[in-house]
């Protein structure tokens, strides 16, 4: 009996624990859905994006211009317009890494900190690869793919990429 008490009480406690990060979790989030439904955007950051993947396409010897956050890339006669969006920038992904890693009740908050101070520059890293990349194979096998590439597998790889790295964290193994 004493036994299935303690068990009924741990697992009390667990479902406490989950309770608090889902609540805490949303609070983080109660911002992210307020930059989108109000359609902010940065706008520093996306021009930031778009000359570094410049300088890495122009690194590789392909004509281009950068106006803001618009990359112009010449292919002989053709001309293609990337843009670099807010969506493009990687901040959703960064932002949800920081809110899971802050809503995890398991951890000491110098720990998370820690945490986030390399894990965050990695995704923005990954973001950069995504934009480099998704250009890079359109360049080489056809604009028509860009979309798909950029949409369907990078777009997954990132919340991928996100879902691992938190997943990293709760074990211990980073």
């Amino acid at each position: 009996m004493a036994k299935r008490i303690q068990k009924k009480k741990t697992l009390n406690k667990k479902f406490l624990e989950i309770g608090r990060f889902l609540i805490v979790l949303n609070l983080f989030l109660i911002p992210l859905y307020t930059i989108l439904w109000l359609n902010l955007a940065y706008q520093p950051l996306q021009n930031f994006l778009a000359v570094s993947t410049a300088h890495v396409l122009q690194s590789r010897g392909f004509n281009i211009r950068v106006d803001e956050n618009t990359i112009d890339l010449f292919l002989g006669l053709q001309l293609q317009r990337i843009q670099i969006s807010w969506d493009s920038t990687g901040w959703k992904s960064m932002y949800t890494l920081i809110a899971l890693v802050l809503a995890t009740p398991v951890f000491e908050l110098g720990k998370k900190l820690a945490f986030l101070l390399y894990s965050v520059p990695t995704i923005f890293f990954l973001n950069f690869l995504r934009i480099v990349t998704t250009i890079l194979f359109a360049i080489n096998y056809g604009f028509e793919y860009f979309e798909f590439l950029h949409t369907l597998i990078w777009r997954e790889g990132m919340i991928l990429a996100v879902v691992i790295l938190w997943f990293l964290f709760l074990k211990g193994k980073l």
